[in-house]
């Protein structure tokens, strides 16, 4: 048995009348009833009143200003209540057409001529409800109310099998925005820079060319970490990461550098200036903790 499709449920979830095979095949498909039950509640959800949405916080233009360096005159939050930088008040909610735009409509009296006594021109009131029912994306109402009525979708149903864009249109829209103010918040708590404390430039050791840098940086919360960087480099084993008396006769390990560059948080009781020295080692895979002779750059940290 063939389900109804999906152009014929999503019209008859938005108000259309089935015809009677459509009603038949509902009373006898779970599936297709289920699916009309589901489609009707995303149709309700659509036409209830939205809530409204909040303006973002202030410090989000704070940031997008300093991120793009705009002039000093544009510091105001162009979406703030009251803005003085703007000279025009926000816009009365639904307000549109030739009234929104400074002119404004007479209204008509009870024997239909406006207040000043002349009669409404009938044909460009005809024209306008005319145009109203008949542009694009505009249904017609057809109990006069202009709210709560039956849409008629003969239009529409002749019509089926057409994409329709528009929700996904609105629904990408509304990813955007939401995109921009997590995008917005994220900066706002994103961690300050770290305060760069040494570097070092690491230069090859015998039998090899790559060259790298290193650099101890410590976090707004206290902590130090070892930022190394090095060129690939053709190793037997792995790449491990040490940090060097002077003398390289006292060493610590710090761990395995995975690829070309690698990040390690330092020991609170580890003192850089007794081991300054940045040693990058090709250690084979042999079960001996100690360092292998073989390094790759070697560097001194200096402030």
């Amino acid at each position: 048995m063939a389900h109804l499709s999906e152009e014929t449920l999503a019209l008859l979830a938005l108000g259309e009348s089935p015809e009677p095979e459509e009603r038949a095949h509902l009373d006898g498909c779970g599936h297709c009833a289920a699916e009309l039950a589901a489609l009707g509640h995303v149709v309700r959800a659509g036409r209830a009143e939205p809530a409204p949405v909040p303006a973002p916080d202030p410090r989000v233009w704070t940031a997008v200003h300093a991120e793009l360096g705009l002039a000093p005159e544009l510091a105001a939050d162009p979406l703030a209540a009251g803005d003085p930088g703007t000279d025009r008040a926000p816009s009365a909610p639904g307000a549109s057409g030739p009234a929104a735009a400074g002119t404004s409509a007479a209204p008509s009296g009870p024997d239909g001529t406006g207040r000043d006594g002349t009669e409404q021109d009938g044909a460009e009131q005809d024209g306008a409800e005319q145009d109203a029912g008949q542009r694009p994306g505009t249904a017609a109402r057809v109990d006069g109310a202009g709210s709560g009525g039956v849409v008629d979708l003969a239009a529409r149903r002749a019509r089926r099998g057409v994409p329709w864009p528009l929700a996904a249109a609105a629904a990408a829209a509304a990813l955007v925005v939401g995109g921009v103010s997590v995008w917005g918040a994220q900066r706002l708590d994103r961690e300050p820079d770290p305060t760069v404390l040494a570097t070092a430039e690491l230069e090859p050791l015998a039998g090899y060319t790559a060259r790298g840098s290193a650099e101890v940086d410590e976090r707004a919360d206290g902590t130090r970490q070892l930022v190394v960087r090095t060129d690939p480099a053709d190793v037997d084993g792995f790449k491990e990461v040490w940090l060097l008396a002077p003398d390289a006769q006292r060493m610590v390990s710090l761990g395995v550098m995975a690829g070309d560059e690698a990040v390690f948080v330092l020991p609170e009781n580890l003192d850089v200036e007794r081991f300054p020295v940045v040693d990058v080692s090709d250690e084979p895979v042999d079960g001996d903790p100690t360092h292998s002779g073989d390094s790759i750059v070697r560097g001194v940290l200096a402030t």
